[in-house]
């Protein structure tokens, strides 16, 4: 009795489909729709600061470390990086919410949103959803490295008049 060999699925002939535009605050929406699907609202929420451009760099911050920690885990130098580069952006960013008079509910807000335990997805997240959620952004990685990701600590002060 001869068994089929199974045969390794090659790239696909045509380019994954692309978006067009933008989705929420620059983040194109295939990469906002699947980062949200590894989240409870509870832990994605932001109270807004009264500043729209801050909330939206928050909200920007959030959902792109979202990726990098998600997809970085199975590579622990490289995610033991992007976590400290993280946490380091966070407290940068509440001192200047802080400096510009956000309220300190917001600020809080802001910080358990941002805690890598509310970015990591659930324990019980089947493999297939984070699997889908790194497919969905092969580039992670390379907009990490080229710095090509919201960094708080240099854009925040920009939102403020």
């Amino acid at each position: 009795m001869t068994h089929p060999t199974p045969t390794a699925r090659g790239p696909s002939a045509s380019p994954p489909p692309r978006g067009e535009g933008l989705g929420v605050g620059g983040i194109p929406l295939a990469i906002f729709a699947t980062a949200l699907l590894l989240t409870t609202p509870t832990q994605a929420q932001i109270i807004p600061t009264g500043t729209p451009a801050a909330d939206i760099l928050l909200s920007q911050a959030i959902a792109e470390h979202r990726i990098f920690l998600t997809c970085s885990a199975l590579d622990a130098v490289t995610h033991a990086q992007i976590l400290q580069n993280w946490q380091r952006d966070v407290t940068a960013a509440a001192a200047i919410l802080t400096a510009n008079a956000i309220p300190p509910e917001a600020i809080a807000a802001f910080q358990a949103a941002a805690k890598p335990e509310n970015l990591l997805p659930a324990a019980e997240t089947p493999f297939d959803a984070v699997k889908a959620l790194c497919d969905s952004n092969p580039d992670w990685q390379t907009r990490y490295d080229q710095q090509t990701l919201t960094v708080l600590a240099l854009k925040l002060p920009q939102a403020f008049p």
